[in-house]
């Protein structure tokens, strides 16, 4: 007679499925691999060298040699230790000689599940608890399903979801504890062999973060900047030579933002130091690549920061900017009153204390607090992103609103000449509470078909149709700009 065992309301069958899953064990007696006959495995014991490259954009390149006994004809090369995050269409391997006739990465992996799905049909063990003894009682039963939970046959009847653990008395066939890459390969000659493997894997990333600490004077600054190195694949990489590449690649999806940069010569005294460990940059293939000379281990999970590099007394130009305030457009009478925004500007020049390529990274800006706040105080000032800066260009870092430093606007004029034609004008008072003088740029966008009318002070033209003024604004006072335009469309 066969007996079906009903799934209580309070444990759904999915729920018992994943409960028992979670208590399955493996019976050491293993049966043998039959899949793809004998196998030479190769694993990190093997391995003789090992190069990480790593870009910005979760991408890495593993380089490395393992020394492998080959023997005379076909072999199966089944090499463990590898990224799990692998792209198997960027595999390489190469030794003397050597012809691949195949090759894929196993990543069908042993898991609860899996080895659930892989005993479909088969006989498993069901271990119970004796509710007197304690003693184990233990059952045969075949695999009938998983939908929608485990069903099994003991004996004469059906049960779904028995409880107890679920044993295994073998392994079943195809499944690994771990990523394997396995290659079918040709030797060129038997014996010893230096096999190179080359691929290309996710879940390898690096960044730049630098720390900044401003002067009293906010003219000079010291930049420390640190690489962030991430590895959130499942693979850990040992004693490995580390490179580090600036620059975005295209992988033939997205669009990135390739640089060139120029290889210059000698730096300035004042040209940043190398953090110990850390080469020079390199320019490579309009890339900037820095090396780390001492060797890195990297674990599954982990993120380390290396010193990059350091350099002090760097020059830099504070700037109090507002945009917006310049509106040559009809209808807005009243701008504000607005706050400046607080910007510093590096040039990547030697002879101003940097005159090297900066990796793209976040700058946090650190400052002296006044004398009320306490001796040798620091302030935070803000944070801001540069992008990947060769030498010779600048980085604006956007630090925030300036308190002190506000600016009003109205409209002084507005007349219309004809339907496609018109006078504008603004008065700009801006004021300063600060206890000393500052420049600051008024910038703007002018409709199409502008043209200067009057002025109060001298412009710049930064395009087509975007202007700027500078004005100083003395300390506890105000400075105004008037201008006028006509706009013909």
């Amino acid at each position: 007679m066969t007996l079906l065992r009903p799934v209580t309301s309070r444990r759904s069958a999915a729920l018992a499925a994943a409960l028992l899953l979670s208590t399955a064990i493996l019976v050491p007696t293993l049966a043998p691999r039959p899949a793809f006959g004998q196998e030479l495995a190769l694993t990190a014991e093997n391995r003789r060298s090992l190069t990480l490259t790593v870009y910005n954009q979760n991408l890495g390149l593993v380089s490395e040699t393992r020394r492998v006994d080959l023997p005379a004809g076909e072999t199966l090369l089944a090499i463990a230790d590898v990224s799990g995050q692998m792209q198997p269409e960027t595999v390489l391997i190469s030794a003397i000689g050597l012809r691949v006739i195949e090759q894929s990465l196993d990543a069908d992996l042993l898991t609860p599940g899996r080895l659930l799905e892989a005993a479909l049909g088969q006989t498993v063990q069901i271990i119970r608890r004796h509710p007197q003894t304690g003693a184990d009682i233990v059952e045969e039963g075949r695999v009938l399903s998983l939908s929608g939970g485990l069903v099994v046959q003991i004996g004469d009847r059906v049960e779904i979801d028995p409880p107890g653990r679920i044993a295994f008395t073998r392994m079943p066939a195809g499944l690994r504890n771990e990523p394997t890459l396995l290659a079918r390969v040709f030797p060129g000659q038997a014996g010893p062999n230096d096999l190179r493997l080359d691929y290309l894997t996710g879940g390898l990333s690096w960044r730049a973060d630098y720390v900044a600490r401003l002067n009293a004077a906010s003219d000079r600054l010291d930049l420390a900047a640190l690489v962030t190195l991430a590895n959130s694949t499942d693979s850990d990489f040992t004693d490995a030579t580390l490179r580090l590449v600036a620059g975005e690649v295209n992988q033939a999806a997205p669009v990135f933002k390739g640089q060139a940069y120029a290889a210059r010569g000698e730096m300035a005294s004042m040209a940043p130091m190398q953090a110990d460990g850390m080469s020079a940059p390199v320019a490579a293939a309009d890339r900037y690549v820095y090396s780390v000379e001492r060797p890195v281990t990297l674990r599954r999970g982990e993120t380390k920061q290396i010193p990059l590099m350091s350099a002090e007394g760097v020059r830099v130009a504070r700037e109090y900017r507002f945009e917006g305030v310049v509106n040559g457009h009809p209808g807005v009478e009243e701008i504000g009153p607005v706050n400046a925004v607080l910007l510093l500007e590096l040039e990547n020049d030697p002879d101003l204390g940097l005159g090297a390529p900066l990796p793209a990274g976040t700058v946090r800006v650190y400052g002296p607090a006044q004398a009320a706040s306490g001796a040798g105080a620091t302030l935070f000032l803000g944070a801001d992103q540069i992008e990947h800066t060769p030498e010779g260009e600048k980085a604006r870092l956007n630090l925030g609103e300036a308190f002190d430093v506000t600016a009003r606007a109205e409209r002084t004029v507005y007349e219309r000449l004809s339907d496609s034609s018109y006078d504008t004008g603004q008065r700009i008072t801006v004021k300063n509470a600060k206890d000393e003088a500052v420049e600051v740029v008024l910038a703007g966008l002018m409709p199409q078909g502008w043209t200067l009318r009057e002025e109060s002070a001298p412009h710049e033209t930064e395009s087509a149709n975007r202007i700027t003024w500078k004005l100083t604004v003395p300390a506890g006072g105000e400075a105004t700009l008037t201008y006028r335009i006509r706009v013909s469309n």
